[in-house]
């Protein structure tokens, strides 16, 4: 059980380095000055971990963001993931994030998704690693099949983190043991069960929030910390924002903590990956820059 935890709290990662236990997630958040004042607000309050990606088309934001808060660049956490259409210059693709991130170095740089061919792509992220240019690179989106094939197809580092859809209602409890005995983080995205179908209103964690005097959302966020997964919830409300960082002030008992376990149904909101190239290219967000 993760006891002791602060808002400066971190995990180990894999590779010896460490990672924010809570941090901000950009998804859907539009570029320009909404992303731009969350990513502010939420460094203002103290998050020191903020995650963005190619394809949500924010990174200049969160860049420009980070150096309006004047906080020393090694103080804050910065994941962002590697889209399908770079996978055959991984290079080029972290260059520009460099770019519009206005940064030297990724601190952990993600495949987004195990699109068909992500082996080869995984081993030129090793390649940027040894270079210096990505602290730690991990997965998004990875079953514990995919994960095996890294290593089968001649990986030589274990993955630091892989994020993936992970709530009450879907606890990837099997992933998150298998993940756990490689020394592989488990970082929650849509940790409060997804837009529009968030878990705060269910009768049962409502209950428990009660008992233990907060909020829904900062009792769901803290179950998962004390499995030892990272959170990275998304708003662009900065009184949510703040509710947000609320988790560490209470311990849920280890029986309120399976109550919660015994939520899960395995309903995964997002895509099957098992699927993912499957899915219709017209349904993905298109690609573009920002000004």
């Amino acid at each position: 059980m993760q006891a002791q935890l602060k808002l400066n709290s971190c995990f180990d990662l894999n590779d010896g380095n460490r990672i924010p236990v809570l941090g901000l997630g950009v998804f859907r958040t539009p570029s320009g000055e909404i992303a731009r004042n969350a990513v502010r607000t939420a460094l203002e309050y103290g998050y020191r971990h903020i995650d963005t990606a190619r394809v949500y088309c924010n990174e200049k934001s969160v860049g420009r963001a980070i150096k309006d808060t004047m906080i020393p660049r090694e103080q804050i956490f910065i994941t962002t993931k590697l889209w399908k259409s770079d996978w055959e210059n991984p290079r080029e693709g972290l260059m520009k994030s460099l770019e519009r991130l206005q940064t030297d170095y990724i601190d952990l740089y993600l495949l987004h998704w195990p699109f068909k061919g992500f082996e080869k792509a995984y081993l030129e992220l090793e390649k940027l690693k040894a270079e210096g240019l990505i602290k730690s690179i991990g997965v998004s989106n990875f079953k514990i099949h995919h994960l095996k094939e890294l290593k089968n197809a001649g990986a030589t580092i274990c993955p630091a983190v892989n994020q993936v859809e992970c709530h009450p209602a879907n606890s990837e409890s099997e992933l998150l043991e298998y993940c756990t005995k490689k020394g592989i983080v488990l970082t929650a995205y849509s940790p409060l069960g997804g837009q529009g179908r968030t878990l705060v209103n269910d009768p049962r964690i409502i209950g428990l929030a009660d008992y233990y005097k907060v909020t829904p959302a900062q009792l769901i966020l803290r179950w998962n910390l004390q499995r030892g997964v990272v959170v990275i919830p998304k708003s662009v409300h900065p009184e949510r924002i703040l509710e947000n960082s609320g988790l560490f002030n209470f311990e849920i008992s280890k029986d309120d903590q399976d109550s919660i376990d015994s939520i899960n149904t395995n309903e995964r909101r997002a895509f099957d990956s098992d699927r993912i190239d499957f899915r219709p290219q017209e349904s993905f967000p298109v690609l573009t820059e920002e000004e």
